[in-house]
């Protein structure tokens, strides 16, 4: 094949619009008479207009395929089964964006398709700095490529880290784990699960924060088990372990197995699950029930650590922590006590939420409004199970329970409730509330500095103060 000349080459720059003609033509000015294509593409590279990747379809003669939807294709960053990610660019603002393709022979798939699209637009509500943002989520009306465009971190992921680093120190990976349970805690609230938890999809900024990437994305890649016998081994580990334990896919709690798989990692510079081609070794329970335990003197940490560690990889799902959000608050625990601050009580995390057991529907209403004008986000249940379960799930900052209408169902969920915030050293600021004839009650609760009782008869604002006091803080607007 012969070397394209320079002319033709910029005719074909100039057809995709990779460079504006003005710069174009001051580069053709600057090259010797006779010069050839690839002279041109190597000076406009020095330059900074053109990469590497543009270059080398260009001297292919390729036409097409530097634009996606608008975003200009600068260099492809990996490729997978269902799609390619490029770094890419918005030529009008200059944003730089991670460009995920999904591959042609889905997009004749519906029901993958509309998993593609519908995932990609849901992602778009997840605002949070340990999840990589979605920014767009489309089709090209030109090539029909349909693409979802996200937060581009300058940085690596995490099994690009360890190939070089082979594992990290103790609080460096306990300060991963905590900002990747807090993005999972967030996801779960708004009703997404991860799926695809392993050290591709973890990404460490230059600033040093990790960012959860590829959330929701493994409907897709399940249906391709079954569709086309991809291996997708990740998606393979879920479902087999699910299988393994009896429990119904989708379950949270198979993100915290599988994260504590990347912690593990982490410390050791080993998977604890290790990858394989066997097909029937992967669908084995042994692989997820028989992990190989970390040797004597090969990290070190404190006891609590390797305590953390070991609930995360609970064979029985009912052994691990039950949420993301429960595990996110060991994690700060754990960090607080290497950090050397073990006795200090934390804020659970997230918005200031209180939780009101209440069943007059009139007072409820009355609370909700004004507690919400207070600053609060409010939670209210009439029964008293629900705030010990939201408690357990997710920790909240106050808790109210009106023993008037719970009864010694709310008296023994509130001193459970105390307890429990006590246990996971969280701040919790409760207020039981007692008719005249439950007063004696009032000497059931242990005295603590968080914790108080207020008989009937009293008013909102009274309430409203007392939940000021404890909390230490006014409550404002």
């Amino acid at each position: 094949m012969s070397t394209p000349d320079a002319t033709t080459i910029a005719e074909l720059i100039r057809r995709a619009r990779l460079v504006d003609d003005h710069r174009l033509e001051d580069c053709l000015q600057e090259l010797p008479p006779g010069a050839t294509g690839p002279d041109l593409t190597r000076l406009l590279e020095r330059k900074g207009l053109l990469t590497s990747y543009q270059t080398a379809r260009l001297l292919k003669g390729e036409r097409d395929g530097y634009f996606v939807g608008g975003y200009r294709l600068l260099y492809r960053i990996a490729s997978g089964s269902f799609g390619r990610v490029f770094r890419a660019d918005d030529p009008n603002t200059g944003t730089v964006v991670a460009l995920k393709v999904l591959r042609a022979r889905w997009s004749d798939k519906p029901h993958m398709l509309e998993l593609f699209q519908r995932e990609g637009k849901i992602g778009l509500t997840l605002q949070h700095p340990n999840i990589v943002r979605i920014l767009d989520v489309g089709k090209d009306s030109q090539t029909g490529q349909h693409y979802i465009a996200m937060e581009f971190v300058e940085g690596g992921n995490l099994r690009d880290i360890l190939r070089i680093r082979k594992k990290l120190g103790t609080l460096e990976a306990v300060k991963i784990l905590e900002e990747c349970a807090a993005g999972l805690a967030y996801a779960v609230s708004r009703g997404m699960m991860h799926r695809d938890m392993k050290t591709t999809n973890v990404l460490i900024s230059s600033t040093g924060n990790s960012k959860l990437v590829d959330f929701g994305l493994t409907a897709l890649h399940g249906e391709a088990l079954e569709d086309d016998d991809t291996e997708v081994e990740r998606t393979v580990d879920y479902a087999a372990l699910e299988r393994a334990t009896g429990q119904k896919a989708p379950d949270q709690r198979s993100d915290i197995f599988f994260l504590g798989c990347v912690f593990y990692e982490l410390l050791t510079g080993r998977r604890p699950v290790p990858p394989t081609k066997d097909k029937l070794l992967l669908r084995s329970q042994t692989r997820y029930s028989q992990i190989p335990p970390i040797m004597a003197g090969e990290v070190e940490a404190p006891p609590s650590v390797f305590k953390l560690l070991d609930r995360m990889l609970a064979f029985h799902p009912n052994d691990r922590f039950q949420s993301p959000a429960q595990l996110h608050e060991a994690v700060r625990r754990l960090q607080n006590e290497l950090e050397g601050h073990g006795n200090e009580v934390l804020a659970p995390s997230g918005p200031r939420t209180i939780f009101v057991v209440e069943a007059n529907e009139r007072i409820q209403d009355a609370m909700r409004e004004k507690l919400k004008s207070l600053g609060y986000r409010v939670l209210i249940s009439h029964d008293p199970g629900r705030a010990e379960a939201r408690y357990k799930d997710q920790p909240y900052h106050c808790l109210v329970i009106d023993a008037g209408t719970a009864g010694e169902d709310g008296l023994a969920a509130f001193k459970r409730i105390v307890r429990q915030a006590d246990d996971n050293g969280l701040q919790l600021s409760a207020v039981l509330l007692l008719n005249e004839s439950q007063s004696d009650w009032a000497g059931e609760i242990p005295a603590h500095p968080g914790v108080a009782t207020l008989t009937r008869p009293l008013n909102l604002r009274q309430l409203y103060q007392k939940l000021s006091e404890l909390s230490g803080e006014p409550v404002t607007h």
